[in-house]
């Protein structure tokens, strides 16, 4: 079986069961939905972990630590979601995560240790922030009206941005002007596919689900502009850490697509901005 066919079966596979799981267990607060956030935010956080510690000076990767780092603020978040913490323990908890990693710091016990407190404090408030902090949004999207249908458009909108510029890619970008050094292998013409796919989603969602993105034309297509650049960005910025940490691939989790933080970098990218610009567009 050929990368594209793996490629193409996961996703095939991926997309509806991930929308099935937003769909089937939406009731009470998307528990199905925000249980595997949680749990994918664990994983992405350990093969983030492992990335740096290829690189960084000062770092060792504890597996369990990562994942809890990871677990931290989705986890958080999701009980401000069910209103057992108030809506501020989210920026409480980063804030006292990361000030026990300062403080932990002095704790050490030679003092040829202290050369390795930056990497080792960079490291860990890299782990808190990315993926975890980000992925916390994609929890809160089950607070917006209509977050069923909102979550089910999201994720159409990242993935289907991701396939679009891998098959455009693939189809029609083998003599298309290559991009950017950090991922020499994609061109003008995919990332093109993908950028035009996501306002399109978004246009297609309203036509089928009238009122779920109200206002005008104009509205739908920046909004779709923005959060598929983000995606887009999101695949960049993961790319950069693995070719800092001279690293094919995060992991071997997913067949033809390496680690869940491979096909989750997007996701984690345009979770905030999906959140916010919705917020401020269409509410």
């Amino acid at each position: 079986m050929t990368n594209i066919h793996k490629r193409l079966l996961v996703f095939i596979i991926g997309l509806p069961l991930l929308v099935g799981v937003v769909v089937l267990f939406a009731e009470p607060h998307h528990v199905g939905f925000n249980l595997v956030a949680i749990i994918a935010s664990a994983i992405c956080t350990v093969e983030a972990s492992l990335l740096i510690e290829k690189k960084q000076k000062g770092y060792r990767s504890e597996l369990l630590r990562a994942a809890l780092i990871g677990m931290l603020l989705p986890g958080v978040t999701w009980l401000v979601v069910v209103e057992a913490l108030p809506p501020e323990a989210p920026v409480f908890t980063l804030i006292t995560a990361i000030s026990v990693i300062f403080a932990t710091q002095v704790l050490r016990k030679n003092q040829a240790d202290f050369d390795k407190v930056v990497g080792h404090i960079t490291s860990l408030v890299t782990l808190i922030i990315y993926p975890g902090f980000f992925i916390s949004f994609a929890t809160r999207i089950t607070t917006l009206p209509r977050a069923t249908e909102l979550l089910a458009a999201f994720f159409c909108i990242v993935f289907l941005n991701d396939s679009m510029a891998y098959a455009t890619g693939m189809l029609f970008g083998r003599h298309s002007r290559k991009v950017l050094a950090v991922s020499p292998n994609k061109t003008l013409v995919g990332f093109a596919g993908g950028f035009l796919t996501s306002p399109l989603v978004v246009i297609v969602a309203e036509w089928l689900r009238p009122g779920l993105f109200p206002g005008g034309l104009p509205a739908r297509i920046f909004f779709g502009v923005t959060v598929g650049a983000a995606a887009i960005l999101g695949d960049l910025a993961e790319s950069a850490l693995k070719r800092g940490s001279l690293t094919k691939d995060s992991g071997q989790l997913i067949p033809g697509r390496g680690g869940l933080l491979d096909s989750a970098d997007s996701v984690i990218f345009a979770a905030p901005l999906f959140y916010y610009l919705y917020l401020f567009v269409f509410l």
